[in-house]
């Protein structure tokens, strides 16, 4: 089994690669739900979702959010109204979730309504919330404090970062399941995922960061950061914000603790001695997954290297 830990847009397309090359259930993935939030009175969980959609073969890929082909009239009524969403929900997507929400206010848990819900668009990979418990990613700008999606979504990530917190996090527990996937996969996948408030919130989960370095040496970490800036989404802007090199040298120190090889790309190579320094192996290819071909290729260059025990550079 491989173990997967996800965000929502880099990982779902490098995971589109993988389920190319293996069965879906031989994969296990443990998904950020730190963006987790309520619209329009429904429980959106959006990285879910995205990797729902993109195992199921549907996810919208102009957007890496909601379902190819949508229509919106729903989402279009409710602005009409005075009601503006602050994501765009598609009338299939607002159906799932409409039955995300009904699972949990029958008092099923985040984990069992996610399991329901892949396994009615036929996944067979096993998809499974950090946690059960509601955990909100903050964040603090020059401009006040503010959810991601305010950030990101709403904003543009155009506000300096001071800060970036996880609220709830401190009673969390991990799903069932979490930890057992970290203990038994035969190989962990860190996917290409924003450090910070992608993989951020798995980390802050009761027990994951601790299990992780218990089998650093099964752990491999591709690098969402390319040169000096993400392939996509807000990353570079939070890293610096924290304080992060923006770099794959900055992932890396991220990750050290629990990470012992990190995939950068073929152009960054340059600053492999810098990340062997860190006590972290390193990898150089073709990080750029602009289509399925791409990306099945980079999945055949992690699969090579999750069954090959030595270290060093990729030629």
């Amino acid at each position: 089994m491989l173990g997967i830990l996800s965000g929502g847009t880099g990982t779902p397309k490098l995971i589109q690669g993988l389920v190319r090359l293996m069965k879906q259930e031989e994969l296990s993935i443990v998904v950020n739900t730190g963006e987790d939030l309520e619209i329009s009175g429904l429980d959106i969980s959006p990285d879910i979702d995205t990797t729902m959609y993109a195992l199921a073969g549907i996810v919208n890929e102009e957007t890496w959010y909601g379902i190819r082909g949508d229509t919106f009239k729903g989402h279009e009524r409710y602005r009409r109204e005075g009601k503006p969403e602050l994501l765009k929900i598609g009338d299939r997507d607002r159906e799932v979730k409409r039955r995300r929400t009904e699972l949990l206010k029958n008092g099923m848990t985040l984990s069992k309504a996610t399991r329901e819900l892949y396994r009615s668009f036929g996944v067979e990979a096993n998809i499974i919330p950090m946690s059960d418990d509601r955990v909100q990613t903050r964040i603090y700008t020059e401009e006040g404090s503010m959810s991601f999606n305010e950030f990101w979504v709403a904003r543009r990530a155009k506000d300096s970062v001071t800060a970036v917190t996880f609220e709830g996090v401190e009673i969390a527990e991990p799903s069932p399941g979490v930890l057992d996937v970290i203990d038994n996969s035969e190989a962990i996948l860190v996917g290409p995922s924003n450090p910070i408030t992608s993989i951020g919130p798995i980390l802050a989960v009761k027990g994951i960061k601790t299990a992780l370095e218990r089998e650093r040496e099964k752990v491999t970490a591709v690098s969402p950061i390319v040169g000096k800036a993400p392939v996509s989404g807000p990353a570079g802007v939070l890293m610096e914000g924290l304080g992060h090199e923006v770099s794959p040298v900055g992932v890396a120190r991220i990750y050290r603790d629990f990470v012992s090889t990190l995939v950068i790309d073929k152009r960054d190579e340059w600053l492999g001695p810098q990340i062997q320094n860190l006590d972290v192996a390193f990898y150089a290819t073709d990080l750029l997954m602009p289509e399925l071909k791409s990306r099945i290729k980079l999945a055949n260059v992690i699969l090579s290297l999750l069954g090959n025990s030595s270290k060093g550079k990729l030629d």
